[in-house]
């Protein structure tokens, strides 16, 4: 796997959220809370209890939950298969949420490492959302840059990244993966504004400062480069980033 892929996979956020869509009823709605409480603390059974459900009344609801109860098991494949089911159900009632939950089966997929089923279940998503525009697609298409990009199709990345910025110009997730990209191309011009404005909107992110550095020191701003790279090595200490900045410090004392 490609730097660039890496990087791309550790944006990916885990554990999903719970959707405002999902229950409809308010007893549906109960049961939902109760269903997301017990995943998201992993209380021991709640993959059961929300099998059960599902087997039973549950409809979405319970689908979802099933799927947040496998994110919190660590099983993002089957937390993908329980979200897409959702999605499906969603879809077929034209429930909102169907674009949500096949975004977030996409999230599973990308972290159960299925790029290429990821990219087929977060085009369904965006075909959904393409009524929404605005924010919700532009992190639809992040999402699929970054399933396409870890597939070594770069090209479909970059579309998708030149895309997302303008519909979500705010997301600063969005203005790295396309600053890092260009950058790995060597298109400088482009790879200077992108993580420039990655590194405005999330000062403090150790992914950010660290790849801004890598574009300070490829410009030369040796001074600039070292402070972003300190930076991220005190804010994502013993991660992988932060380790890949101090690997740069050492290959650019001062």
């Amino acid at each position: 796997m490609s730097m660039l892929a890496a990087l791309i996979l550790m944006q990916v956020v885990a554990p999903l959220p719970a959707s405002p869509h999902a229950a409809t009823t308010p007893s549906e709605q109960a049961l939902y809370a109760d269903c997301v409480r017990a995943a998201n603390e992993g209380v021991p059974g709640a993959i059961d209890a929300a099998t059960q459900w599902k087997n039973g009344t549950g409809g979405v609801p319970a689908r979802h939950c099933l799927g947040l109860a496998y994110m919190g098991a660590n099983r993002p494949a089957d937390a993908a298969r329980a979200f897409e089911d959702a999605a499906r159900v969603a879809e077929a009632q034209g429930n909102p949420a169907a674009a949500e939950l096949y975004g977030q089966a996409g999230n599973a997929l990308l972290l159960a490492e299925e790029y290429a089923r990821a990219e087929v279940v977060l085009s369904n998503a965006l075909v959904l959302a393409a009524r929404q525009g605005g924010k919700a697609k532009g992190e639809l298409l992040i999402d699929r840059a970054r399933a396409r990009e870890a597939q070594g199709n770069s090209t479909g990345a970059r579309t998708d990244l030149e895309e997302a910025v303008t519909l979500a110009p705010d997301d600063a997730a969005g203005w790295l993966l396309l600053g890092v990209l260009a950058r790995r191309e060597e298109r400088l011009e482009a790879a200077r504004p992108a993580l420039a404005n990655a590194l405005r909107l999330a000062p403090g992110d150790p992914d950010v400062q660290l790849e801004a550095g890598n574009m300070a020191a490829m410009d030369g701003d040796y001074a600039k480069a070292r402070a972003l790279w300190n930076a991220a090595v005190r804010a994502g200490r013993d991660t992988p980033t932060g380790k890949a900045a101090d690997a740069a410090l050492l290959r650019n004392p001062e």
